[in-house]
């Protein structure tokens, strides 16, 4: 995996943060290949591993992409909010500086900590175990998109292969 990523990662293991990777990563960790520039991880609420993990993005100096106090994270309330009337599927930190450090939250129920921790690996990188979303969720979450991208039909094609070299390995 691409460094900035490492260091993100490794950042939020040490500080105990609980998350699942998601998104580009988790996909890229499958397929055995480096990450993408950014990674999706959902993470816990409850309010200590949300402070955590909000020290941790300040530390690494990634700021909220959009005019949103980060604090707003430590309350479900207005998350429920953010995605009530803007239709916000993720929250973004950014390192406006250095671009390629960041770093999406899912915000919505169906992608939550304890839903996408449901069948997640963990795989160890420099010692740190972190938790990766499973091939069958990442495809489940892939397929709701709407509007697919092209993008998301190659991943789509690539993560279903995997699937079935997983399923035929456990024969």
């Amino acid at each position: 995996m691409s460094n900035h990523i490492n260091e993100i990662l490794f950042a939020l293991t040490d500080a105990k943060v609980e998350f699942v990777v998601g998104g580009g990563v988790a996909g890229s960790s499958s397929r055995g290949r480096a990450g993408d520039a950014r990674y999706r991880s959902c993470t816990g609420y409850e309010s200590g591993n949300v402070e955590k993990f909000l020290h941790v993005m300040h530390e690494l100096g990634l700021q909220p992409r959009a005019r949103v106090p980060a604090r707003d994270l430590m309350s479900r309330e207005a998350v429920r909010r953010m995605i009530a009337k803007k239709g916000a599927m993720m929250f973004s930190f950014v390192d406006f500086a250095r671009p390629l450090r960041h770093v999406d939250i899912f915000l919505q129920d169906n992608l939550s900590f304890e839903e996408l921790s449901t069948g997640a690996r963990k795989i160890v990188i420099e010692h740190r175990a972190i938790k990766i979303m499973g091939i069958g969720k990442l495809l489940k979450t892939k397929r709701a998109i709407t509007p697919l991208r092209d993008k998301d039909l190659i991943d789509i094609k690539q993560l279903e292969k995997l699937q079935g070299q997983s399923e035929k390995s456990k024969e």
